[in-house]
């Protein structure tokens, strides 16, 4: 048990940290839900108060802990959800045609051009090229 309690405190804590990693790095919507009174930092209370509401998600018997079952399966539901709202098959007809295509490819570049205007500017880039690929080293 010692070790689910451990797995799920690094699993959940590391997405509070993650957030706060990323946005230091251009800023994104994980910040702007970690910090709950929007005064541009993010204090312990804010990350305790978003990694409790993770937990409290992921214990679906309300038994106060987390087993590896609930665990997987709360991950496979925001996975599920994730797809779903990033699905370029916008009729579910299980074919993506170029208007979709298009239509997907234009909400890709709309979450990366930050300011609106229309241009990827260098720091754009590298805030996505760095999400996206933190492994890779070539450009």
């Amino acid at each position: 048990m010692k070790k689910i309690i451990l797995a799920a405190t690094i699993v959940l804590g590391g997405v509070g940290a993650a957030a706060a990693v990323s946005a230091a790095q251009g800023g994104d919507t994980r910040f702007e839900k970690l910090d709950a009174n929007d005064d541009g930092i993010v204090t312990p209370d804010e990350m305790d108060a978003r990694r409790a509401k993770l937990f409290k998600d992921a214990d679906a018997n309300g038994d106060g802990g987390l087993s590896l079952e609930e665990l997987r399966v709360h991950r496979a539901a925001k996975r599920a959800a994730w797809r779903a709202k990033n699905d370029p098959d916008a009729n579910g007809d299980g074919i993506i045609d170029r208007a979709e295509f298009h239509a997907a490819a234009d909400r890709r570049f709309d979450r990366l051009d930050k300011n609106g205007d229309g241009v990827l500017s260098d720091d754009e880039k590298r805030s996505r090229h760095g999400r996206r690929h933190r492994g890779h080293r070539g450009e």
